[in-house]
């Protein structure tokens, strides 16, 4: 039983790297007023450029890394358009959403094609910790690879930098009140640029951890509308840092518990079972509807004039 448990958990924060990544992405962002949809595209694109430079190099940092690369030119672009020339932030989302699906499969088309067998991604660093590896339950999350831990450090530094520094109370209140914050000296537009581009550099890096770790292989779709979920689950935790991880491990259990169903009932679609996170996200939507608060200026765009 157990060890049942223990597997379990060890699953779900597996696969709440991806949600909580993500969402953490968004809610940077967010924070500095920049709503950021393009996540989906974003880990789209960082899987199938990461997943191929780790193949080929047989090095999985490298393809983390640049994951990290690619999401973070996704976020200068879209940060950068918008503040240059004030498109639309949800106009330019949705664009980058569908630039990133035909990168992905362009990228592994071009460099990988067909082949008779799936290439395999190399194995990722596991961390173990002496004798806390052992311990039921602890060990599920402390025996993990280096990306979950790479997690858990930037949860706690997002959370200390928003609540506990000067710079990110101004970041805060960029989100809150862009032009109060210009007037005591805050440069509003480097700082949405640099938050945004931030955000998307963790959203690739989550894109990047689809194939190299959960699946070990890349294929079209990989992300599987999990980008577009984290948007919900950015909003759920009401662009608080710390309340993303709460959402990625909620919504990440609700995923693994699909999945098992899936083996354990043979008589329902599976089809059913895959739509149950979604579900999830509109039923949770609806619950906390009340106490969700949003940055007032985020999606809105700022102007000195």
């Amino acid at each position: 039983m157990i060890a049942a448990i223990n597997s379990f958990i060890s699953q779900t924060i597996t696969y709440a790297v991806v949600y909580t990544l993500t969402s953490l992405g968004i809610v940077i962002a967010g924070r500095a007023g920049i709503f950021n949809v393009s996540g989906e595209g974003i880990m789209l694109a960082s899987a199938s450029l990461g997943f191929i430079v780790s193949f080929l190099s047989q090095n999985s940092i490298l393809g983390f890394i640049v994951g990290a690369i690619l999401g973070g030119i996704f976020g200068l672009i879209l940060s950068s358009l918008h503040e240059r020339f004030k498109v639309n932030q949800f106009v330019l989302g949705i664009s980058l959403v569908i630039l990133g699906t035909g990168l992905s499969d362009l990228f592994y088309k071009l460099i990988i094609g067909i082949r008779l067998t799936a290439p395999r991604a190399p194995k990722t660093p596991t961390i173990s910790i002496p004798f806390l590896n052992k311990v039921p339950i602890i060990s599920a999350f402390l025996n993990q690879d280096i990306i979950v831990y790479f997690l858990y450090i930037v949860i706690i530094f997002a959370w200390w930098f928003y609540y506990k520094t000067k710079i990110g109370l101004e970041t805060r209140a960029i989100g809150e009140n862009p032009k109060a914050a210009d007037v005591v000296g805050v440069n509003v537009t480097r700082r949405r640029i640099l938050s945004t581009t931030i955000g998307s550099i963790l959203i690739g890096i989550s894109g990047a951890y689809l194939p190299i770790v959960i699946t070990g292989t890349y294929t079209p779709d990989i992300s599987a509308g999990r980008g577009f979920m984290a948007v919900g689950i950015a909003i759920f935790a009401s662009w608080r840092p710390q309340r993303a991880i709460l959402g990625g491990f909620l919504f990440a259990a609700i995923e693994v518990l699909a999945f098992r169903l899936q083996v354990l009932s043979q008589r329902i679609p599976y089809q059913f079972f895959l739509m149950l996170p979604f579900i999830s996200v509109l039923l949770v939507m609806m619950l906390f509807k009340k106490q969700i608060e949003f940055p007032a200026s985020v999606g809105k765009p700022y102007s000195r004039e």
